[in-house]
Formats: C-alpha cells, sequence, structure tokens
C-alpha cells in the first residue's frame, strides 16, 4: 500500500508526484488549465494538479507501476496531445 500525501495542491504519492516533477520539468508543462480535459480530470485543477492526479489513477487502477510508471506515463502523456 503506498502512501499519500499533499503535493502541489492534491493528495497523490510520493511515486506520482515525483514523476510528475519530472515531466513538468522535462516537457516544459506550464500551469494553466489545459489538461485536465484531456486527462479526464476534474477541470477545477490547474495543469500541474491535473497530471498528478492522472499519474496516480494509472497506479491506482494498475495501468502502471512506480517501476515504469514514468515512462508509460511520458508515452500516453504525449499520445494524447499529439
Amino acid at each position: 500500500m503506498m502512501t499519500k500525501s499533499f503535493f502541489g495542491g492534491v493528495v497523490v504519492s510520493k511515486e506520482a508526484d515525483t514523476v510528475a516533477r519530472e515531466l513538468i520539468h522535462d516537457l516544459h508543462i506550464p500551469k494553466l488549465y489545459n489538461l485536465a480535459f484531456i486527462l479526464q480530470v476534474n477541470n477545477c485543477f490547474d495543469d500541474h494538479q491535473a497530471l498528478r492526479l492522472w499519474l496516480q489513477r494509472l497506479l491506482d487502477d494498475g495501468m502502471a507501476n512506480s517501476d515504469d510508471l514514468a515512462q508509460q506515463a511520458r508515452l500516453r502523456l504525449i499520445s494524447l496531445v499529439s
């Protein structure tokens, strides 16, 4: 069971937060309100929060694990916004 904490205004695991920070930095994701709709997250969240929640959902739903979360998320994110 992974522990969740408050990161970037939302409650997610350390793994989700770490990968979100990496993707935000590497892909130069600004703190706007465009990603929530694409990631199917409540649109009240800014892009940084939406990304963290989406990553956590990938983990919680078994669509990725902490070992390959960054790689899986990067591929999925790029395909969603292309």
